[in-house]
């Protein structure tokens, strides 16, 4: 999770750059597939499981961790939304591991609101501490390099996992189904998975062996549980990672900024995706924010103040976001790490802005193409036209002007 995790510190794919557009094209272009033609979803589009959906508001998810205990207020906070995926390093430091921590803000949360779905965070290829699960943890079980014995270590620190041990794969198998056993836990955040075919750590085939291993916790996964990962990401190459959806409920979308076309392309995924029935997490931060701006936020003492100085920065993120979103998709947006620490002052309560909160209604129609990287869409109280070259976007009520 590159913008509000540690862990993705290296990048591990290529821009990939738009095909061109016919003069009269279509929102849909062709390579976006998640499953060629005849093949049959294994997974039945199955929604039952999924959390909360209609078009009223924007639909909402977060992301968090604290090391200790969190505040009744920061519960109330993470129970006004449809999905929560508690972090890693969840409550270790009161009590005892991230998984008691984690079950423990999972219980709080469900006795606030039943119907939000909670995530356990799951990494495909990072060797975090903290975890009660590691004291079963076996040294053999890491990559290395090929045909030396020297460990692979992620920014220089972290443990890799080695998926072609049979061994491993069923300690991280069972690491998630001993917590969505749990009554309160609604499935696994698998992150990381853009590094599982990494070019400079991982060996020929290791993607594959990853694979097997997700693939088979899908199958032993309780019923009713959802399997959610950081997979698909416009600027990897080749589908962009859309083949992970074929064992994934949805993914997470992140490092969709990187430039003009890998915007466009995470506006066709988000599509794609929604229309396909998988759900769509889309991660935000405040866009077009000048360095003075940035310091002036820096340097407010006060939460509040801070809500409102990043909410003129949402305009564009949030377009982006509503332009391609169909069924199953939600919405975060945050300042600073996913860090709930009250010191650190961080943002990351999406429902706090007003826009993600205003009446939205449903879609008159998926986007229209006005021009390459000029895209607009009507809802039924709102209307966007939103700039990629710019960064720019204008969400109105319907009856009030859109001009760039």
């Amino acid at each position: 999770m590159a913008d509000i995790n540690e862990d993705d510190g290296i990048e591990d794919y290529d821009v990939i750059s738009s095909p061109p557009h016919p003069d009269n094209a279509t929102n849909q272009r062709s390579k976006f597939k998640i499953f060629r033609d005849g093949e049959v979803d294994p997974l039945d589009g199955d929604t039952s499981n999924f959390p909360e959906f209609n078009w009223e508001h924007v639909r909402t998810w977060m992301a968090l961790r604290r090391a200790d205990r969190y505040s009744n207020v920061q519960i109330e906070e993470m129970a006004a939304q449809d999905v929560v995926m508690l972090e890693k390093a969840n409550g270790f430091r009161t009590y005892g591991s991230v998984e008691k921590g984690t079950l423990e803000a999972a219980k709080r949360i469900k006795q606030v609101n039943p119907k939000v779905k909670i995530l356990f965070y799951l990494n495909a290829m990072v060797h975090y501490g903290d975890y009660e699960a590691n004291k079963l943890w076996q040294p053999e079980w890491a990559l290395r390099y090929t045909g030396t014995d020297e460990l692979v270590k992620w920014r220089d620190k972290m443990l890799s996992y080695n998926h072609f041990n049979l061994e491993f794969r069923e300690w991280w198998i069972q690491r998630a189904l001993n917590m969505t056993a749990d009554d309160n836990i609604d499935g696994v955040f698998i992150d990381g998975i853009c590094k599982v075919d990494h070019r400079k750590f991982c060996p020929p085939g290791h993607e594959q062996a990853y694979l097997s291993t997700a693939n088979e916790l899908r199958s032993r996964l309780q019923p009713g549980k959802i399997l959610i990962g950081n997979a698909v990401r416009a600027a990897k190459r080749g589908d962009c990672n859309l083949k992970h959806l074929k064992y994934l409920d949805g993914s997470y979308l992140e490092g969709w900024q990187q430039s003009k076309d890998t915007i466009r392309d995470t506006v066709e995924l988000i599509s794609v995706m929604g229309k396909q029935g998988r759900m769509v997490m889309l991660t935000s931060s405040p866009m077009g924010m000048n360095n003075e701006v940035d310091a002036q936020v820096k340097k407010t003492k006060s939460l509040e103040e801070r809500y409102e100085l990043v909410e003129d920065y949402i305009d564009f993120p949030l377009g982006i976001f509503l332009l391609g979103v169909d069924k199953w998709g939600y919405f975060t947006y945050h300042y600073g790490p996913p860090d709930a620490n009250p010191r650190l002052l961080n943002v990351f309560v999406p429902t706090k802005f007003k826009k993600v909160t205003d009446k939205l209604g449903m879609p008159t129609g998926d986007y229209v193409e006005e021009d390459e990287y000029i895209l607009s869409r009507k809802f039924e109280h709102l209307k966007l036209r939103v700039d990629i070259e710019k960064q720019k976007a204008v969400l109105t009520p319907n009856d009030d002007s859109d001009e760039l």
